[in-house]
């Protein structure tokens, strides 16, 4: 598998010119070419499977809920209400960013001094919060480095399509583990995959076992950090459980949507 998951990598990483479908636009369906340009160093494969994961069973049978149709997108798509440089955006399958939006103050995540950081952009303004957050994991012997952050439309565009292939172009399928491009929150450059030397800088179902993501869990709240697709609320968010993706809303925001004791989709649509 890893050999195989290195090959799909290569050609995944490979900049080229391609027919793809975009399944984002009021057009739906529409055929549109574009130059993609490499998303990720790698995506492995066998980390990320459709049915998700569970502690007790690391097969691939999915241990979602059952409630159906739950990754599914409504037949009505909207704009979001609020700008993307609002904090509080609420994106989800029901409302998409602009083709066009832009985060105003990308910056290298290096700033931050997380590890992996010269290879990504994020807003500026999660940028202190971020080394507050990094230096506090270190003191206390925790290890975090950064996977993945700011993706442009048109990157979430080739990381949608990659899916869409490797699912054998079942929509169903790949709509359960990626955002079509203008409904990720990865658009906004507020969106962090992080990752640790525990698994090698890898991504995925295996970065849950990590003492880095029990870290993240207990403490990234208190930086405005929120795990965006919790376990057990995949009817909820339309997504998989992600132990790795956190989203910035700041800390006075966090704080209150853990007094409230809410998810952060929940909360969020409570906001807009």
């Amino acid at each position: 598998m890893k050999i195989i998951s290195k090959i799909i990598a290569f050609f995944v990483g490979t900049t080229m010119s391609l027919n793809v479908w975009n399944t984002n636009t009021p057009n739906e369906g529409e055929k549109i070419i574009i130059n993609t340009t490499p998303i990720e160093e790698s995506i492995v494969v066998e980390d990320i499977t459709v049915g998700g994961y569970s502690p007790q069973n690391t097969s691939t049978t999915s241990t979602t809920t059952s409630t159906s149709g739950w990754w599914k997108y409504p037949n009505e798509i909207k704009l979001t209400k609020r700008n993307g440089d609002d904090l509080l955006v609420l994106v989800n399958k029901e409302y998409r960013l602009s083709e066009n939006y832009v985060p105003s103050d990308l910056v290298s995540a290096s700033l931050s001094g997380i590890r992996r950081g010269g290879s990504y952009r994020v807003r500026n303004i999660i940028i202190n919060d971020l080394r507050d957050l990094v230096n506090q994991a270190k003191s206390d012997g925790i290890d975090l480095a950064v996977r993945s952050a700011y993706r442009s439309y048109q990157d979430q565009l080739t990381t949608y399509n990659y899916w869409l292939r490797h699912n054998k172009n079942i929509a169903d399928d790949a709509d359960k583990v990626s955002a079509r491009a203008g409904h990720s929150q990865h658009q906004l450059g507020t969106a962090v995959d992080f990752t640790s030397s525990e698994i090698q800088d890898g991504i995925g179902g295996r970065f849950h076992t990590t003492q880095a993501a029990k870290w993240l869990e207990e403490n990234a709240w208190k930086y405005g950090f929120v795990i965006s697709f919790p376990k057990g609320y995949e009817s909820t968010t339309g997504y998989n459980y992600e132990s790795w993706h956190y989203r910035y809303i700041g800390k006075d925001n966090a704080q209150e949507m853990i007094n409230d004791g809410k998810i952060l989709e929940i909360y969020l649509r409570g906001k807009n």
